[in-house]
């Protein structure tokens, strides 16, 4: 019988990753996400890091591979592995998937996700979500959508499609697919961190998707790799970023300083690299020294 959470949580560790700092996000999602929750660490360190993590958490799953899958496609492939081992092992209500330079700041942000999928069933995955050729957010931040519009309909719709054939015709076929359910060419979740639903990994496990070995060598990232996937099997992207919705996050830095960041209410950040003088050790202290005040 497969054990039941509220939360499960996964989280990619990568060569390069930090062990203080991915038991800094850990620590920030088990003080805020208060609810049973299942942690299941991607180790793709080649360094054993996951297991030295799994040692401070000795209740979470540790997947480690074999050799190294990296980025794009990689990556896809091990967070597939990673949602295959939920999906077999667990029932939960939602999934949150999230990088090592994120965290969580703000109280419960899966009740959020769990509403989101509630209300809107159609909806699968729920985060930043991004259309179009650009996108403001809350903090006027523009982010330029041209890049991967173009690049998917280069090796999807042209010839370009030859230079990785495997890879480009297989993820053609979910494009495809996607683009007859109404799919935006670019349209993806922000890959940082956003939740999914278990009904469209339940879904996509299903169809075989958790993962598709064929994909191993797309140099699409793996959230726009998962954004078509979901979109071909008709399911939609909440968005949980505009306003005073959960989602604050950014590509290399932080979307707005920390200050701001806790007034507009945000409960999930990225990326804790920098923020104009502060570094990652600077924010990463601000944020503990909040949840240690509410401690003392």
């Amino acid at each position: 019988m497969k054990s039941t959470y509220d939360l499960v949580v996964i989280l990619p560790v990568g060569p390069g990753d930090n062990p203080d700092f991915i038991v800094d996000t850990i620590e920030s999602i088990i003080f805020f996400c208060q609810c049973n929750l299942k942690l299941i660490l991607a180790d793709d360190s080649q360094q054993g890091l996951g297991q030295l993590i799994q040692s401070k958490f000795p209740e979470a799953d540790c997947l480690v591979n074999a050799k190294s899958n990296g980025l794009g496609g990689g990556l896809y492939i091990t967070l597939s592995l990673a949602f295959k081992h939920a999906v077999e092992n667990y029932q939960f209500k939602t999934l949150l998937r999230i990088d090592t330079d994120a965290l969580v700041i703000g109280l419960n942000p899966q009740r959020d996700a769990e509403e989101l999928f509630l209300c809107n069933p159609n909806v699968g995955l729920g985060g930043l979500y991004k259309s179009g050729i650009e996108l403001v957010d809350f903090n006027n931040n523009v982010f330029d959508n041209r890049w991967p519009r173009n690049y998917l309909y280069g090796i999807t719709c042209t010839w370009r499609m030859f230079k990785r054939p495997v890879a480009n015709i297989t993820l053609r076929k979910y494009f495809v697919k996607a683009f007859a359910n109404g799919y935006d060419i670019g349209e993806n979740i922000f890959g940082g961190a956003y939740f999914l639903s278990e009904e469209l990994l339940i879904a996509m496990y299903g169809a075989k998707l958790l993962p598709d070995y064929k994909l191993r060598n797309s140099r699409m990232e793996e959230d726009h790799i998962f954004s078509i996937l979901a979109k071909s099997l008709k399911f939609d992207i909440g968005d949980m970023g505009s306003g005073e919705l959960p989602f604050g996050v950014f590509w290399k830095k932080l979307p707005a300083s920390p200050e701001q960041l806790l007034l507009k209410k945000k409960k999930v950040i990225h990326s804790t690299r920098s923020w104009n003088d502060m570094d990652e050790y600077d924010i990463r202290t601000y944020f503990s020294n909040i949840r240690n005040a509410v401690l003392a």
